[in-house]
């Protein structure tokens, strides 16, 4: 308990606490604390010192508040590099960061394609589309929401079931036998997630999300797929 005779200040007794229990696993990452009436009940403090003891916690990184949600023990950011020799898959930068890749397939179906697929992917007018929605998670915490978009011509037979909680770049090269080029490129932008944006990731309307839109080829040159990820800006970061 805290000691109210200390010259320590008190929130900076509670402080101490709380990064404890972090440390040792009390709460763990993307957990929800005690909300400040609960936690000054149990520390027997004033809520001006709980929460000026959580605004510290959030400035320093160790916790995060979500409007409407409460605050939460932030989760380390997942690092993932881009290069020219070699670009790192999602679960690749998982397991670099010593956390449990894992995906869920949200939707999957065939339709046309658009301005956006058929320039890049040369595609036919009458050509269609396979258009996969997946939900990547590290730890259980979602990072990315990721649309890819498939030529049927060159995906025929893709089965959605073969990346659920599986790697997408090992499905493709072990049923298709396809491999990425080195030439392939990204761009990044910045957005504010919307309300089902939001929800899918398990954010706040309006936090950070970037948006990373690939364009996927063969060793050849050829157009392979594309693919654009949403992703939680507070648990990511990307090197080019």
């Amino acid at each position: 308990m805290l000691n109210k005779n200390s010259i320590q200040p008190l929130y900076k007794q509670l402080m101490d606490i709380i990064t404890g229990q972090l440390k040792n696993g009390t709460y763990k990452p993307g957990e929800k604390i005690p909300t400040e009436p609960e936690l000054a009940e149990l520390y027997q403090v004033s809520r001006i010192t709980v929460r000026r003891t959580v605004e510290e916690l959030c400035t320093q990184g160790y916790l995060v508040k979500h409007q409407g949600k409460g605050t939460f023990v932030k989760s380390p950011m997942i690092f993932r590099k881009f290069e020219s020799q070699k670009n790192m898959s999602f679960s690749e930068s998982c397991r670099q960061s010593g956390r449990v890749p894992g995906s869920h397939v949200l939707a999957f179906c065939r339709k046309s394609s658009d301005s956006l697929t058929s320039d890049f992917l040369q595609l036919a007018p009458d050509e269609e589309v396979f258009f996969l929605e997946r939900l990547l998670l590290a730890d259980g915490i979602p990072i990315i929401d990721v649309h890819t978009w498939l030529p049927v011509r060159l995906f025929p037979d893709f089965d959605p079931k073969a990346v659920e909680n599986g790697s997408f770049f090992e499905y493709l090269k072990s049923a298709y036998s396809y491999s990425i080029a080195d030439s392939s490129r990204s761009t990044v932008s910045v957005t504010t997630a919307s309300a089902d944006m939001a929800q899918t990731l398990s954010l706040a309307p309006g936090d950070p999300v970037m948006i990373l839109d690939s364009y996927m080829q063969s060793p050849d040159g050829a157009p392979l797929y594309i693919s654009r990820e949403y992703i939680a800006g507070s648990r990511y970061t990307i090197s080019f």
